[in-house]
């Protein structure tokens, strides 16, 4: 989603609530200046977990294995223990 900074302002609780909603960046453009992006907390604070993750290289790389093999379907289905 794209908006400008004039709209961004007039129409702020809707854009917020889309933002929300939808789980989806919102991209506000000025010409004056930087552009921003608007995200919600839950996404931010699901990024910031995913660059913490992969910070250490050899968590990176087990993740990534673990994806490769689950595409190559290797994966297997485990219960949770539940305590």
């Amino acid at each position: 989603m794209i908006t400008t900074y004039s709209d961004f302002r007039q129409q702020l609780k809707s854009w917020l609530d889309k933002v929300r909603n939808n789980h989806t960046p919102l991209f506000v453009t000025n010409a004056k200046g930087e552009d921003v992006v608007v995200l919600s907390k839950s996404d931010y604070e699901s990024m910031e977990e995913t660059f913490y993750l992969l910070k250490n290289p050899n968590n990176a790389a087990r993740i990534l294995k673990g994806i490769t093999d689950y595409e190559k379907g290797l994966g297997k289905a485990r219960k949770l223990i539940e305590e």
